[in-house]
């Protein structure tokens, strides 16, 4: 005795016109793999054709230090105050960040205009402005500017005054 719910044979076997209709419908597919690697070549990368072997490009970029201007009543902002063992590349990094950044926020303050990231050794530091920690041997800043001007200048640089932007007068 037959069930009430049987449906029949599986759909695959219900006639020609639905095997038809699925093979049809593959058709397609095997048609956009194709196409699509007639338009993207083989699957293997290309081989070079001229391999010559190339030394590792591991060398540290030469970094430019500059001496921090010591005029009486100007400031500097001082962006980050470095350690010895940081990288010659990170710095590197660092330093480009920070310029872009002055560029990309110069419009909130026409002062800003030219600024770029500098780095100072700390022999090369207004002694106002060296911190009492001897880890830090390196300074990035921009400046000089004004005494009145410079706190100002953190909040257009959209930094947070005493933390990661230090309005700081080179000469007390």
């Amino acid at each position: 005795m037959q069930s009430a719910r049987y449906a029949g044979p599986p759909m695959f076997a219900r006639g020609s016109k639905r095997r038809a209709l699925v093979a049809w419908a593959a058709v397609p597919l095997v048609v956009g793999i194709g196409i699509g690697v007639l338009i993207g070549g083989d699957l293997t990368p290309p081989a070079p054709v001229n391999p010559t072997p190339t030394a590792p490009v591991n060398e540290a970029p030469q970094l430019e230090y500059t001496d921090m201007p010591c005029d009486p009543g100007s400031s500097v902002l001082v962006l980050h105050s470095l350690e010895g063992a940081m990288p010659a590349a990170d710095v590197k990094v660092l330093l480009d960040y920070e310029t872009l950044w002055v560029r990309y926020r110069e419009n909130a303050n026409p002062v800003l205009r030219g600024q770029t990231a500098l780095l100072s050794r700390r022999d090369d530091v207004c002694d106002a402005i060296v911190p009492n920690d001897p880890k830090f041997t390196r300074f990035v800043w921009i400046g000089p500017f004004q005494s009145d001007v410079a706190p100002s200048l953190c909040e257009a640089l959209l930094k947070v005054t005493g933390k990661n932007c230090i309005p700081a007068q080179v000469v007390r």
